[in-house]
């Protein structure tokens, strides 16, 4: 019996020397994944909970004490940290690997991530998950470190402002149901862009780049540390002429820039940003015969396309530690965002550009077509181009608090976190509509006078509410939650004599899930989550949100070096909801409308997997893999003025939904240099709703490019690389909404240049 008590001694106190999250059952140390870690949650900078004190000795214990301890040692058993359900984080050895400034290309890696390519740069990206519309990003929780970044995430969530990638230290990617703590919208997932860390000592950074297109990158970073504080200064400048060819010359290129200070003292910190672009970005798009010919070309009509915007943040934290297993993290903030897109949209004679581009051989539409390149003059008032200016301010603000704690309740640990927000944003819309004549190849202002046809205010105050358990007993992981948004929505249009509605709703969200440790390396999870989107606050929303419950079920496999997860996802949508965006086709009046679009079943297989593999020797290959096969079908038939729908018939798929995507990455790494390729493809997928085979006028084409990298160090304050997006110039139709045909970028090369201090 003494042999017996001293074992079960022994082993106690070796279990209690190996921190929970830091080992696998069985003593099997986490794997070492540098590149995309499917399983690594996606809250940031949880500490890990201590070891418990050492046991008695053997001796001091009883025969019922020592049988207590022996079950108590075999039930708490912290074998994953990461919780039930599908989670990937792109680290910075990841980001710095990969060398994008494309959010688009970053989160092409993630499985069960949709994109829809617009202005090859990523200026305003279109990102959905699980069957969720990629329009705008509208309908996933976008955040930087925790804090919702959409202009206006509850009145106007289309996200016009996105935050440089460069600047971002790691990308977290959360879906089922982890993603309810993150609304309001929970129907697909999250991704929250983490800045730089501050640093632990006096440090600088600079990277420069050149490359195509007069392609230039300037991004600095300098930090100073103190005895109770310290800040962190960062700066970057991104500018392109632009891979276009507009008729007749001209800018078609952006310019950005970022400027941002943080300071931290004590339990507080201070961040203050500002941003600011000038894009020289259209809607329009081409013919199918001029894509054809040359995908780069830009109608003379687009000249004096342009977007500027500004954006303004502020923010403080203040963290608690109450205890050794408790937190508190408190966070106020608050957005300013205004923005000026004037554009081309139609013609005084109620031509629509995208009918004239989709059959410009049809009726009077050569006539409105040869004006638009420049090839005719406008002759009539009805000729004359239509720019309009969609002038939009935002605010978004608001105060946020979050509890996080480790117990222990018998023979069970739990993780528990709730928090609260109360936020409040507001979107100011005007739109004023100029007419320009076309005269000799160039734009001219008309005697049209200046029409304002829109001017609105939709404000939304949102109190929020989540609280979620994780409990692990042995090799039983369960997670439950449940995440409360109470709404109160105005909306006033100035031009119907300050006519105004509003609304309220409530709603709760449930979710759950649990992984089951079938050896040290395999797990099956499964959960299930409630999804929603709110409606929008405008006088044409019928009031109704958007509502699904989506499932998941699959496997999990940790070893030493290999990461993969294995899911199958369905979404049973009760009612889907489309919002009018002009990128999504829809007129002036139409903008920020919504639409029913009843029931829809979404399905499909995320394979997401990470492996280091030692060469021998100081060499490595790390390699990663992302799959998603992807259907989805309405369930009921009806006529819709949402242009992306149409006339919908029972069976007939979403559009921009891929059925098959695919994404590669692998490099060959020594000491002081890297070498790097990675594989993207994805099939091609629909314009319209509809079914079996894609008619050529609606089809958006299958993608297949190669994507080179390499580094090398020479010095700490000297690493050079560079890269090729898009090796074989491979250029097809990615986008055919609003107006006409539009490509993916051609070949790009940059060479770069990084120092660290």
């Amino acid at each position: 019996m003494k042999s017996a008590a001293r074992f079960v001694s022994v082993l106690a106190a070796a279990l209690a020397a190996v921190a929970p999250g830091h080992a696998y059952a069985g003593g099997a140390t986490k794997p070492a994944v540098a590149a995309v870690n499917p399983g690594k949650p996606p809250v940031p900078e949880r500490p890990v909970e201590p070891p418990p004190p050492p046991p008695p000795l053997a001796d001091e214990l009883t025969d019922e004490e020592l049988a207590a301890l022996a079950a108590e040692i075999e039930t708490i058993e912290i074998v994953d940290e990461a919780p039930p359900g599908a989670h990937t984080t792109l680290d910075e050895q990841t980001l710095e690997r990969a060398e994008e400034d494309d959010i688009h290309k970053i989160l092409s890696r993630v499985a069960g991530v949709y994109l829809r390519d617009e202005d090859g740069y990523g200026l305003r990206p279109n990102i959905g998950m699980r069957g969720a519309a990629a329009e705008r990003s509208a309908k996933v929780a976008l955040m930087e470190d925790g804090v919702l970044i959409a202009p206006a995430p509850y009145s106007a969530p289309a996200a016009y402002y996105f935050p440089l990638v460069t600047r971002m230290s790691r990308v977290d990617v959360v879906k089922g149901p982890s993603a309810i703590q993150f609304g309001p919208n929970t129907v697909g997932g999250a991704v929250n862009l983490i800045g730089a860390t501050m640093p632990a000592e006096r440090e600088a950074y600079i990277d420069a780049a050149l490359g195509s297109d007069l392609y230039g990158k300037l991004h600095g970073r300098a930090g100073e540390v103190g005895k109770n504080w310290s800040v962190l200064a960062e700066y970057v400048k991104l500018r392109s002429d632009g891979f276009k060819e507009l008729d007749g010359g001209g800018p078609t290129g952006f310019d950005k820039d970022d400027a941002s200070l943080r300071l931290r003292a004590g339990d507080f910190d201070v961040r203050a940003g500002y941003a600011r672009e000038v894009s020289n970005e259209t809607y329009t798009g081409l013919t199918d015969a001029d894509f054809a010919l040359a995908p780069q070309r830009r109608y003379r009509g687009t000249a004096l396309d342009r977007m500027a915007w500004d954006h303004v943040r502020l923010r403080v934290d203040h963290h608690r530690a109450l205890g050794d297993h408790r937190r508190i993290h408190t966070t106020a903030y608050r957005h300013w965002f205004h923005r000026a897109w004037g554009k081309i949209d139609a013609f005084v004679g109620e031509r629509d550009l995208a009918g004239i581009l989709a059959e410009p051989e049809a009726g009077a539409n050569p006539i409105y077509y040869a004006i638009l390149t420049g090839a005719a003059d406008s002759q009539a008032p009805e000729e004359e181009l239509i720019r309009g200016t969609n002038d939009r301010r935002f605010v978004s603000q608001g105060v946020q608090s979050t509890f996080q704690a480790e117990e222990r309740w018998g023979a069970t640990a739990h993780q528990l976190d709730a928090g609260v927000r109360i936020h409040f944003d507001r979107a100011d819309r005007v739109r004023h509509e100029d007419a320009y004549r076309m005269a000799g190849g160039e734009l001219v202002r008309s005697e049209r006078p200046r029409a304002t046809v829109l001017d609105s205010r939709a404000e939304t105050i949102a109190l929020a509410l989540h609280a979620q358990d994780r409990m692990r007993w042995r090799r039983l992981e369960v997670v439950g939650g449940m995440r409360v948004e109470l709404l109160d929505m105005r909306y006033g249009d100035y031009l119907a004599d300050g006519a105004s509605v509003g609304a309220s709703e409530a709603v709760v969200i449930p979710g759950g899930g649990a992984l089951y440790h079938v050896t040290d390396q395999l797990a099956l999870l499964a959960g299930v989550h409630r999804g929603f989107v709110p409606a929008a606050p405008s006088m044409s929303s019928n009031g109704r949100p958007e509502l699904s419950v989506n499932y998941e079920t699959g496997a999990r496999w940790r070893s030493d070096i290999l990461a993969a997860d294995l899911i199958g996802f369905f979404s049973d949508y009760s009612n889907l909801k489309g919002t009018c965006t002009f990128s999504t086709g829809c007129s002036a009046m139409q903008e920020g409308d919504q639409f029913d679009g009843g029931r829809v079943h979404v399905w499909g297989v995320e394979a997401q997997a990470a492996a280091e593999i030692p060469l021998g020797g100081a060499w490595s290959a790390p390699l990663s893999a992302a799959y998603t096969w992807t259907d989805s079908r309405f369930r009921t038939a009806f006529a819709s003025d949402f242009a992306a729908w149409g006339e919908v018939a029972v069976g007939d798929e979403l559009p921009y939904l891929p059925p098959h995507q695919l994404a590669l990455s692998g490099a060959l790494a020594a000491p002081r240099w890297e070498l790097g390729a990675g594989v993207r493809w994805h099939g091609e997928v629909r314009d319209v709703a509809g079914q079996g085979a894609i008619p050529a006028e609606a089809r958006v084409d299958a993608l297949f490019t190669i994507d080179l990298t390499l580094h090398v160090t020479l010095r700490r304050w000297a690493e050079l690389y560079a890269t090729c997006d898009n090796l074989l110039d491979e250029q097809v139709i990615v986008a055919r909404r609003p107006y006409g045909a539009r490509p993916n970028p051609p070949r790009l090369v940059t060479v770069g240049y990084k120092a660290r201090f």
